[in-house]
């Protein structure tokens, strides 16, 4: 839409329009049918597609169909083109959750829960199942936070798809207290937050007999049950080898059941005699005949070293 410049005669100055100047013996500007029904047109153009009724009586419906939701919509979710963003569509996208809402049992999440936080509550053990990682574009994000009092299993939907401190697994653990964050990353779920701490070489584990557990600082706490030689000597390999070396350890009975004030044992650590991959410890028997080696005990050891 212009000022009908190409119109012969129209009475344009300095490209607009101007009244009769009786005084000055100037006329004024024409105002052809053609430009004036054109412009006409364009606002019933915006009414009309507002959804509007034209009304002759009405002189604020072109600020109404401006502001109406007809012609302002909220793009699509992942909308990356070119169309004006409502605030809705902001508020979506960026700074605050697009919304949040609670979970107390399995669930199947989907593309509607990205940008979403999410609780999971509870007081039982369940499975709650990402998007899969092809179905979102990258960047998408969905928040949780665990408020169950028993564990919370967050599962991959197709394969290895989460990766936590660079691994790639298909599920992951979530302890009341812990928080997760899933960001869609070269076609996996990477996880930030609290619950990935334990999945952190520096805090790796094996929890069980014999088990380890690394500690940030460098400090590695190990414990191996074995028993004891003819000679009341004990010799374990440790789970994971010491980097530099054994700072200390204790050894006990690792079934008391038989113990008694008159058949007592002694249980002793040799750091001198123990390496950086194996453990060494004594044990002897206290009875009325004096101290001697007691072989065949059943024996459990605890060192730390780094």
């Amino acid at each position: 839409m212009d000022y009908p410049k190409s119109v012969p005669s129209v009475g344009l100055v300095n490209g607009q329009f101007v009244d009769e100047d009786v005084v000055a013996a100037t006329p004024g500007s024409l105002i052809p049918a053609a430009w004036g029904n054109g412009v006409t047109q364009e606002i019933l153009n915006v009414v009309q597609a507002a959804g509007m009724t034209p009304s002759e009586a009405s002189n604020n419906q072109l600020l109404a169909a401006l502001r109406s939701a007809s012609l302002f919509t909220t793009a699509a979710q992942f909308d990356s083109g070119r169309s004006v963003a409502t605030t809705e569509f902001v508020q979506r996208a960026l700074g605050s959750y697009a919304s949040s809402r609670g979970i107390a049992g399995a669930a199947q999440l989907t593309v509607a829960d990205v940008g979403c936080s999410i609780g999971l509550g509870g007081n039982a053990a369940y499975t709650v199942t990402l998007p899969d990682a092809a179905a979102v574009p990258s960047g998408a994000t969905i928040s949780l936070h665990c408020r169950n009092s028993a564990a919370v299993t967050v599962a991959s939907k197709t394969g290895t798809q989460i990766s936590p401190q660079g691994a790639y697994l298909a599920s992951i653990v979530m302890n009341s207290g812990e928080s997760a964050n899933f960001v869609r990353e070269s076609g996996v779920w990477v996880m930030y937050g609290t619950a990935g701490i334990k999945y952190s070489a520096a805090f790796g584990a094996q929890m069980n007999s014999p088990g380890y557990q690394r500690l940030p600082s460098g400090l590695i706490m190990q414990w191996v049950v074995g028993g004891s030689d003819a000679n009341g000597n004990m010799t374990l390999s440790l789970p994971v080898r010491f980097p530099s070396s054994i700072l200390g350890g204790i050894a006990n009975e690792a079934n008391p059941a038989g113990w008694s004030a008159s058949n007592a044992t002694v249980w002793a650590l040799d750091v001198g005699a123990s390496t950086t991959s194996v453990v060494v410890a004594r044990v002897r028997n206290i009875d009325a005949t004096g101290i001697k080696p007691s072989p065949g005990i059943s024996g459990r050891v605890l060192v730390w070293g780094y």
